[in-house]
């Protein structure tokens, strides 16, 4: 999916940066150099339209030798050293652009490409954030191929919601091409790998699963039947399979919805989504003894992650089954999820259940400071 967008295409995107994009640099140089870097330039220009890669990459390499803090430059000739899988030359080239110009999407978004290639996972998945959070362009193929990238180093990384997240925006469009469909059902089967990394055996199982993901997510309802009847009989056994259909089904029907949630339970217990997604269910209903069973059960087998704790906690405050346990569960929460403005909110209403109102009052006010970051999750 890398080739997804051509070299015109990224100068035309750069382009639609504005003018302030080619402004940086110092003053002209002396008429001579000056008349030596338009005659170099004028070639370079002429050697990239005709696609001769090689020469244009060696002249644009003498312009910025020649004017180091010119970004277009060192734009044109990082797109060439990518077009040509030239990642750590290419890398390096946007290392120097993005320093030039820190507030320009596409610089950090080229650079997070080149490290993707170059295997610096790590860093790809900073840069690529970054021009997300300075809004990328949606220059069609550009965008996709940003957006798909991140995606993947989400789900490498364990972020299997934001993955998510991130695929759906295509799902939604229609433009959830195979590759796209692929990263989603990696992140709902919580499998973190790249599409290199599938065993073949599980292949055409992952993009079953993104499939139906997709196409739930996408509101094609013509569909969700066949996705999910697909699913349960080709993969009964597999984690994640059960949760997912009844995820699919929960809009149209929550009673469904929550005995495939159940049937989760019995492939894969402890499974936290399943058990937070029953809680969470019986909440709506004010079923409150039955969600603190599972809500338990999420803390025996989950003591180690903030949402089993934060469940229990809320089960058993809004419930007023024991409100001061419930309340040490949702500062164990806190504690270990401090960025987590849900928690604030449930634990705002515990201490006021409770008549401690400065508590309440504070915690108020951090779920307010907090709500902004609607991702929910921890921040970089």
């Amino acid at each position: 999916m890398r080739r997804l967008f051509t070299l015109a295409a990224l100068v035309c995107a750069l382009l639609t940066m504005g003018a302030a994009q080619s402004g940086t640099g110092p003053a002209n140089p002396k008429n001579s150099n000056a008349s030596a870097y338009a005659a170099i330039a004028k070639k370079a220009e002429a050697a990239r339209a005709a696609d001769k890669v090689e020469e244009a990459i060696r002249l644009y390499k003498q312009l910025v030798a020649m004017k180091p803090g010119f970004a277009e430059n060192w734009w044109y000739l990082g797109t060439l050293y990518y077009e040509s899988d030239a990642y750590a030359e290419g890398r390096t080239a946007f290392r120097r652009l993005t320093s030039l110009k820190p507030e320009m999407s596409l610089g950090w978004a080229m650079l997070g490409l080149c490290e993707f290639e170059t295997r610096d996972y790590d860093s790809a998945l900073v840069h690529l954030r970054r021009a997300n959070d300075l809004k990328i362009p949606d220059q069609q193929s550009f965008y996709e191929v940003s957006k798909y990238h991140l995606a993947l180093l989400f789900i490498r990384h364990g972020d299997f919601e934001l993955a998510t997240q991130v695929i759906s925006e295509f799902a939604h469009r229609g433009a959830d091409s195979v590759q796209f469909r692929e990263a989603m059902g990696l992140a709902a089967l919580r499998k973190p790998l790249l599409p290199n990394e599938i065993q073949p055996a599980e292949r055409e199982m992952v993009l079953d699963a993104g499939t139906a993901v997709c196409d739930s997510q996408a509101r094609r309802a013509d569909k969700l039947q066949n996705d999910a009847t697909a699913l349960l009989s080709k993969y009964p056994t597999v984690p994640e399979v059960h949760y997912i259909v009844g995820l699919m089904f929960l809009n149209s029907d929550a009673d469904k919805a929550l005995d495939l949630w159940k049937q989760e339970l019995r492939v894969s217990p402890g499974n936290l989504r399943a058990l937070v997604s029953i809680v969470g269910e019986y909440l709506k209903r004010s079923d409150f003894q039955s969600a603190q069973q599972f809500a338990e059960q999420a803390v025996n087998s989950n003591s180690d992650h903030y949402a089993s704790h934060a469940v229990l906690g809320q089960v058993l405050s809004d419930g007023n089954l024991d409100v001061g346990r419930g309340i040490k569960e949702l500062e164990l929460a806190e504690r270990m999820a401090p960025w987590q403005a849900e928690i604030r909110f449930s634990l705002a209403k515990a201490y006021a259940k409770a008549g401690r109102k400065e508590d309440a009052t504070r915690e108020r006010a951090e779920f307010m400071k907090l709500s902004g970051n609607s991702s929910g999750v921890k921040p970089n």
